[in-house]
């Protein structure tokens, strides 16, 4: 996924009838003829020209177009993203913690671009991104944040083609129930908690803990 600033929506309910409305339709798969290459190049191309359109591409080369995400669930990435950014700072500047605003082209050819996600500098050394501006490897730890316009098994889905691509640590947070789901490589199935205090970065992240409370305050004075 490829994607240029936008202004962020209103926070709204996930569950409310209005909030596909606000934040956009649910996002869809577009298949593409063969000859059409749908390369590096041609998502960025998409992206400058379509700034509040959001594009991933399958391993098949489909073309997934989708709408930005609300305001409350990048005001939850970015609770997120920016304790990891001070963990990694903090320790040495080990590695790349980035923000939803560039791709990964995996192993299996697709494109797609987390929350937030980190990568460590013996995976980034010799993969610096070219003019493509798409780095050509996986991150060793995504996060997903649920939008209003997305389904559950959607990004469940997504986050199974993470693992099955290298990573080795993934959340996957529906800030709106509360929820969170701890995807980790070589385990069949995630481990969900509800409403936890903190997440730890285990023994990929080492010494990050990662403060939840602010984000679930946050869901509470919003009457959800």
């Amino acid at each position: 996924m490829v994607q240029a600033p936008v202004k962020p929506a209103p926070a709204v309910k996930r569950e409310s009838a209005d909030s596909a409305a606000v934040v956009g339709a649910p996002p869809i798969m577009l298949r593409l003829p063969a000859q059409w290459a749908l390369d590096d190049q041609c998502l960025l191309k998409l992206s400058a020209l379509n700034e509040t359109l959001w594009f991933e591409r399958s391993a098949e080369g489909a073309l997934q177009i989708s709408p930005p995400p609300s305001f409350y669930s990048s005001r939850s990435a970015g609770l997120i993203f920016g304790q990891i950014l001070n963990w990694q700072l903090a320790d040495d500047d080990d590695g790349e913690t980035l923000p939803a605003d560039g791709g990964y082209e995996l192993p299996d050819s697709s494109v797609m671009v987390p929350d937030a996600s980190w990568v460590s500098s013996e995976r980034f050394a010799g993969n610096e991104p070219d003019t493509r501006e798409i780095l050509h490897l996986a991150p060793d730890f995504v996060l997903e944040v649920l939008s209003p316009s997305q389904e559950l098994d959607d990004q469940q889905e997504k986050m199974e083609r993470w693992m099955a691509n290298g990573v080795h640590l993934g959340w996957l947070i529906d800030p709106y129930e509360a929820l969170v789901w701890i995807y980790r490589e070589g385990e069949d199935e995630p481990e969900r908690l509800e409403r936890p205090d903190t997440l730890s970065g285990e023994d990929v992240m080492v010494g990050l803990t990662v403060d939840l409370t602010r984000l679930w305050r946050a869901n509470k004075d919003r009457g959800d």
